[in-house]
């Protein structure tokens, strides 16, 4: 090899060499002067789980079911253990806590309501207990189908609440029927095909309410929008179980069953949608 090969040979390799750099200041490769018929290097997307979700090769937004197979399986079986639990803990009630002091004193309770029950506080009770009307979440469901999807591009926040919804309706329905506990003994302002325990519409409050709020923290960063939802959340529940005891429809235990049956069931739903997703979050 002559010298001017030799000479062009370590300069070929010098060049190589310094176009494969680090910045010190960032421990990343300098790729300003990179020769990229030599090296190649693959840099990891910064995009999130949404833009994941919009690659090429993936299915419109409208088509992506929000829960599949397994987890529709995986709900039959939870919904046989909420049922099951529920109708145990409903009938130690009936069995053990009505002749117990704690009974006697949610019995008073209820007394002590309806002496306070005026023409005005009927109906205002009568108003707030249609927060959680069947008709009334029918309708808003029916509202927020089409405005969720539009907003979020996803089924998987009406899902949260509709499913939400259907489970814990199954769960209190079947409960319900299996226990009988009576209602108070004072006259019921207000008629329901089902029975004391749990409380059917203090848990479709929690699921509904609590629900949209859960929404709204996944999908927006706003603090005036979290904060008004947030106190929807909490005032909802609280005037409807206020209302459900004044109109003589539950005690004080039910309403407990109620709160804790909607909690429970977002918390199932919410797992379920994730695993739906392959363990993404919703948020």
């Amino acid at each position: 090899m002559s010298e001017i090969d030799v000479d062009r040979t370590a300069t070929t390799n010098d060049v190589t060499a310094n176009d494969v750099t680090t910045n010190p200041d960032t421990d990343h490769l300098d790729t300003d002067h990179l020769d990229t018929d030599h090296v190649a290097i693959d840099t990891p997307s910064a995009t999130n789980h949404r833009t994941l979700d919009a690659t090429p090769d993936a299915k419109p937004f409208w088509k992506v079911p929000p829960l599949h197979k397994p987890q529709l399986k995986a709900l039959a079986v939870i919904w046989v253990a909420m049922t099951t639990a529920y109708v145990l803990v409903g009938l130690a009630i009936v069995q053990w806590w009505e002749p117990s002091g704690g009974g006697r004193a949610e019995a008073r309770l209820s007394r002590w309501l309806d002496d306070q029950r005026t023409d005005q506080r009927n109906d205002l009770a009568t108003i707030g207990s249609a927060l959680s009307d069947t008709g009334t979440k029918i309708g808003l469901l029916v509202v927020l189908c089409p405005l969720m999807l539009w907003m979020y591009r996803r089924w998987h926040d009406w899902a949260f609440i509709a499913f939400g919804l259907l489970l814990e309706v199954s769960v209190f329905f079947t409960a319900s029927k299996i226990v009988r506990r009576e209602r108070p003994q004072i006259e019921q302002l207000d008629t329901a095909p089902t029975f004391s325990w749990p409380s059917g519409h203090i848990a479709a409050c929690v699921v509904f309410y609590v629900g949209i709020a859960t929404v709204v923290f996944w999908n927006t960063r706003s603090k005036l929008s979290r904060a008004v939802f947030a106190a929807i959340a909490v005032a909802a529940p609280i005037v409807v179980i206020t209302c459900r005891l004044y109109l003589g429809m539950h005690y004080a235990s039910d309403a407990i069953g109620g709160v804790v049956l909607g909690l429970l069931t977002l918390l199932v739903m919410r797992h379920q949608l994730i695993a739906a997703r392959g363990g993404r979050p919703l948020s």
